[in-house]
């Protein structure tokens, strides 16, 4: 099995997904664990001699003005993750939860958090013997970084609420007895340093980018699918012509369209009659996707990097106070991510209405008999109610407004809202596609003369999953597996 080290500083994108969805092994690096080891000598020295430090030895939020006393920050610690796991709902998916685990612990092991090498080498644990925390989705609010989620991780930490073992939900006590683990027993500030973070907004932003990757290489071979099935112009892909308009996606995605459509003689060069927009438009609304995806990537995978936990401490012993836990750019982000992947699905949508609008009369909507029968008829309103579904989920959480604890908290980014709607438009966006990959497979039917390798294999791949239409039937679960497929990235 793949071994993920982790440093503090260098996680990626890839990196994190293998750990999080791909099962990968994970190892915090020595020099880290000796980093760590150091800053905690530093705080630990702070608080023998007396020093007040926010987080450490007085209340939180608008009651800082508490002082504890120091026979009382052990519950302090333990009195604060189990008030901040409040929140509700349905349970966020497992690999989001590890994401956030991973990211989490990347970031102690930058040391400025001051927490223990146990606390880290648990975490580690708990990743490498499949022990997930369940984590409700809602109760973020993105500002002092992602608390009750985060608290909901810690829970399973000190041996608390509930947690997945190797897929089963159970107590975390059990989960951790069943591995091996025995629970923390938090000391002064590590209580804060696993929950004051944006660990849960970055790991929404890390899957969520990761999946419009899938999204984006999908669509792409959805288009040609259905370009080869119209006998579509190939002239809007051409590199002399998108080389002239300086947008880096529109010329990335282009350039993909060329190679996949490499050996096709569907294609025709006369551009009349005019290919519909969803067609001849699909690099520069694509490459939109692309870029944007350019985008978010670069501020997730700095996020990941960085310290976001506050009060931190530096190497001289300094402690600073500020908002780094605050997650506005991954929430931002995350925003766009859903407004961009949305496109893919209006384009698809669009292609599906004129994939069926070419039918002939005897075999309109694709039925054998039609009347009788209604062929793929449906398969348009599912795709239409999923894209209606689309656009209520764009409406950008991260401009919300928020004024909580006392009115110190006047600001929330929201972030892992604005990252749970961002999945729910990538799933939307699967079945969407899904819907297109069906229908261009029927319009192509069995004469595959002339079609590029890659449209040839491509429709091997969907009929295994939804065969050719020979009468009417339920399609609903066809859809579901081919959209999985799709998200999962396995359609190139």
């Amino acid at each position: 099995m793949a071994v993920v080290v982790v440093d503090g500083r260098s996680l990626t994108l890839r990196l994190a997904m293998d750990v999080a969805e791909g099962g990968a092994a994970v190892r915090a690096s020595p020099a880290s664990l000796k980093r760590l080891e150091r800053f905690r000598a530093l705080l630990e020295g702070k608080l023998a001699g007396g020093a007040v430090v926010y987080g450490v030895n007085t209340g939180f939020g608008s009651l800082a003005d508490k002082v504890v006393s120091s026979e009382h920050l052990e519950e302090l610690q333990l009195n604060l993750v189990r008030s901040h796991a409040s929140g509700v709902g349905s349970p966020l998916p497992i690999t989001v939860v590890r994401a956030a685990m991973l990211i989490r612990l990347n970031s102690l092991l930058n040391g400025n958090s001051a927490v223990r090498k146990g606390v880290a080498e648990l975490i580690v644990g708990l990743l490498n013997r499949n022990v997930t925390p369940l984590v409700p989705e809602f109760g973020s609010l993105g500002a002092s970084g992602d608390l009750t989620p985060s608290a909901h991780m810690a829970l399973t930490l000190v041996g608390e609420g509930k947690a997945y073992h190797h897929g089963t939900v159970t107590d975390s006590t059990k989960a951790l007895a069943a591995s091996g683990l025995k629970p923390a027993h938090l000391k002064a500030k590590e209580g804060l340093s696993l929950i004051n973070g944006t660990a849960f907004t970055t790991a929404l932003g890390c899957v969520a980018v990761h999946r419009g990757q899938a999204l984006l290489r999908a669509a792409n071979s959805a288009l040609v699918t259905t370009a080869e099935a119209l006998g579509a112009c190939s002239q809007p892909f051409d590199e002399r012509l998108v080389g002239i308009k300086l947008d880096p996606g529109q010329n990335s995605v282009a350039r993909e369209l060329r190679t996949l459509l490499k050996g096709s003689r569907r294609m025709r060069q006369e551009p009349v009659p005019q290919d519909p927009y969803s067609i001849r438009c699909a690099p520069q609304v694509h490459g939109s996707l692309s870029d944007a995806l350019g985008f978010a990537e670069k501020i997730v995978v700095n996020e990941m990097n960085s310290v976001s936990d506050n009060p931190v401490l530096l190497e001289d012993g300094e402690v600073l106070h500020g908002g780094n836990f605050h997650a506005q750019p991954v929430a931002m982000s995350l925003d766009l991510m859903s407004l961009a992947l949305s496109y893919l699905g209006v384009m698809s949508l669009a292609r599906v209405h004129f994939l069926l609008s070419k039918t002939s009369p005897d075999r309109k909507y694709m039925a054998a008999k039609p009347g009788l029968e209604s062929g793929l008829m449906l398969l348009e309103y599912t795709a239409t109610a999923l894209n209606a579904d689309n656009a209520k989920n764009i409406y950008p959480e991260s401009s919300y407004p928020s004024n909580v604890s006392g009115g110190i908290e006047d600001h929330a980014s929201h972030g892992v809202n604005a990252g749970v709607k961002a999945l729910q438009v990538a799933t939307n966006v699967s079945r969407i596609l899904a819907v297109e990959l069906i229908c261009s497979s029927n319009a192509i039917g069995l004469a595959t003369s002339g079609l590029s390798e890659h449209t040839k294999g491509l429709l091997e791949f969907v009929r295994s999953l939804s065969p050719l239409l020979r009468g009417d039937r339920s399609q609903g679960q066809e859809i579901e597996s081919l959209a999985g497929e799709v998200l999962a990235g396995k359609l190139h």
